[in-house]
């Protein structure tokens, strides 16, 4: 899982990393109480989620797990920082495809930083002229 890889990235040497995982949705979670307990154990990791939702179906609990202006909580369990970002795609269909991505990447910038600021972690400077790489695990 991703979560798996954000937590072993952290335990490296190189701990310059940070993931984003997206995932496409219709809107039906079977189990919204285990979905908000796995975004705030996440909250700690070097990830963020974007949630798109796709079709006409209500998507109430994705709004709820974007818990923007507060942090996700579940009882007593309070996620580290905002690491949600939901995207309806209907309110985009007669927008442009830029448009899209940049509501859909808004706020990974600042949630980067924010991860990278609370760990006091430095990420690693950019090699300027080369061309970054993406390792895929598979």
């Amino acid at each position: 899982s991703v979560a798996r890889m954000a937590r072993e990235s952290l335990q490296t040497s190189g701990a310059g990393k940070y993931f984003i995982l997206l995932m496409l949705t219709d809107g039906i979670l079977t189990d919204m109480s285990e979905t908000i307990n796995t975004i705030i154990e996440a909250s700690s990791l070097p990830m963020s989620v974007i949630i798109v939702g796709v079709g006409d179906a209500d998507f109430s609990d994705m709004e709820c797990l974007d818990a923007d202006g507060q942090l996700l909580r579940l009882g007593r369990k309070v996620a580290k920082r905002d690491i949600v970002q939901f995207v309806p795609f209907r309110d985009f269909k007669t927008t442009s495809p830029a448009h899209l991505a940049a509501t859909v990447l808004k706020e990974v910038p600042d949630q980067v930083v924010e991860f990278f600021n609370r760990t006091h972690i430095i990420p690693p400077p950019r090699l300027s002229g080369t061309q970054q790489h993406v390792e895929c695990p598979y």
